[in-house]
């Protein structure tokens, strides 16, 4: 969930937690010391986020309403941004259950970054935090530095802290039926997690309700909205095109459709610059503004015309820019190289031999039987249906709608080489591009990371009442799906499993 603020703080909250409260005592010592004996730089920023833990992990609104208008900066025009901080991260607290230090991973007088680990369920996010390098426009004379800036990500556990002991099948089957049952009895995950190692589910649990209207529960074989995992289909499909010799990852655009009229990106965009974001098309956040959904688009050519006309947005190959309209581009190649729809040949040579029975792309106003409706952030706690903010259909960008062991079954016809050969799947997943931030590379139709030794190819997907994780775990053969019909970030369960899943691995 990202929550903008009128002083331009953004805070992007986990999904998470809930379980016993605790207070933590911080001292001031020449550097606070946090339990675990982890020293904060005291700096004004260390300062500052000695000071937040302490009152955050009080659980208590007076307190923490009163560190926020106290130690950060607030625009005078609107005066109940102080409020909706506090709120905010109350709803934080009452997830996580307080925070614990784990390690400080950057400082300076003017920022600090650290790891924190939720107590109820252990997960792991990174707290940034920004102060004004001067006393800032609105301070007042008690307080010469405020925090202009807050930041709260989940990332994966620092591999230094990880346990060492590998862990059962049952163990990890145990943890994350606890943590699952902490973020449900919170209100923080409606949905499904299925993980498996190679054919067989180590953990299959359905969470939540696909209907509220109709206190219809989710279950293993309701579909979700996919998003942007979807590219991952989009990109399977170029790959079996290009075995055929009916395409070339080195293809312009103009090459397979000579009357594309863009002629910028036609003559200078690759597949491969498709493929990996790096063409320099609109980026996704600007096309969204531009073309607001839901759009009624429901064929490839139609939803074309969001973007044809756009200029590129840097010369292709300079950079990585996560872009929905190379994708939706990418599904017209695979129409002329093909002869066919898009979605008939997903249909055919991806969903069908993988035997992914349950995966398909449905026209929303038809209502398709058995998908989850996605169920959005509102106010005051409230869960607001998403049916108003979907596309009528999916694209090559994003939403298709399937199950988890669907998606199990998609890792399993990948590495046995039932959609495409060993040596395209290797292009498939070669990083080409760091994504920033993220410490991750992006190949083809997917993320590319090592952690803890050990490789994990992974895409994303996320919307208005849609977030879903998936992992594929090539060394050690095991699929993780998480798909969510709420807008609460499953990559602290996804995470989380990684930790798990790799402990006891490193090489």
């Amino acid at each position: 969930m990202k929550i903008a603020i009128a002083c331009l703080i953004t805070l992007t909250l986990i999904a998470a937690h809930s379980a016993p409260a605790g207070r933590a005592a911080w001292k001031n010592r020449g550097g606070a010391v946090a339990p675990g004996q982890i020293s904060i730089p005291s700096t004004a920023a260390g300062e500052r986020l000695a000071a937040f833990l302490s009152a955050f992990n009080t659980g208590d609104r007076t307190t923490l309403r009163t560190f926020f208008e106290k130690n950060m900066e607030m625009s005078p025009d609107d005066p109940s941004a102080v409020d909706d901080i506090t709120n905010h991260y109350l709803v934080l607290y009452r997830q996580s259950r307080g925070l614990t230090l784990g390690k400080i991973r950057e400082s300076s007088p003017a920022r600090i970054r650290a790891v924190v680990q939720a107590k109820s369920t252990g997960v792991w996010s990174e707290l940034a935090i920004f102060i004004t390098a001067k006393p800032p426009k609105y301070a007042e004379a008690a307080v010469p530095f405020k925090i202009v800036g807050m930041g709260f990500n989940t990332v994966t556990a620092p591999e230094e802290l990880l346990g060492r002991n590998k862990l059962s099948a049952r163990e990890i089957r145990a943890r994350v039926d606890s943590m699952l049952k902490t973020l449900v009895a919170a209100d923080s995950f409606s949905g499904v997690v299925y993980v498996a190692k190679g054919a067989e589910p180590i953990y299959a649990g359905a969470f939540g309700l696909a209907s509220k209207t109709w206190n219809m529960p989710n279950r293993l074989d309701t579909r979700f909205n996919l998003a942007s995992i979807t590219k991952m289909f989009t990109a399977v499909a170029v790959a079996r095109l290009v075995e055929q010799g009916k395409l070339s990852f080195s293809d312009k655009v103009g090459d397979v459709l000579p009357d594309y009229p863009n002629k910028e990106v036609a003559q200078k965009v690759t597949l491969h610059q498709l493929l990996s974001h790096t063409s320099g098309l609109i980026g996704a956040r600007d096309m969204a503004k531009k073309n607001p959904p839901p759009q009624k688009a429901r064929t490839v050519g139609g939803m074309l015309k969001q973007f044809v006309s756009e200029p590129l947005s840097f010369p292709p190959g300079q950079r990585f820019g996560y872009s929905n309209a190379g994708y939706i581009l990418l599904g017209a190649v695979i129409e002329k190289a093909s002869g066919q729809s898009y979605y008939d040949y997903v249909r055919a040579h991806v969903f069908k031999p993988a035997g992914m029975l349950d995966t398909d792309f449905y026209e929303l106003d038809t209502e398709p039987r058995n998908i989850s409706t996605g169920f959005m952030d509102g106010p005051g706690g409230t869960r607001l249906s998403n049916i108003f903010d979907l596309d009528v259909k999916g694209s090559p960008a994003g939403g298709a709608y399937t199950t988890g062991p669907d998606m199990a079954r998609f890792h399993a016809a990948l590495t046995k080489h039932k959609l495409i050969r060993e040596d395209t799947l290797d292009r498939l997943w070669a990083g080409v591009v760091d994504e920033p931030g993220r410490g991750t590379k992006y190949a083809y139709g997917a993320s590319i990371a090592r952690y803890n030794g050990t490789q994990v190819v992974s895409h994303g997907g996320g919307w208005k009442g849609v977030t879903n994780h998936f992992d594929i775990y090539p060394d050690l053969g095991y699929t993780v799906v998480v798909l969510s019909n709420y807008d609460d970030d499953p990559a602290a369960i996804a995470y989380k499993l990684r930790e798990w899943l790799t402990q006891g691995n490193s090489k």
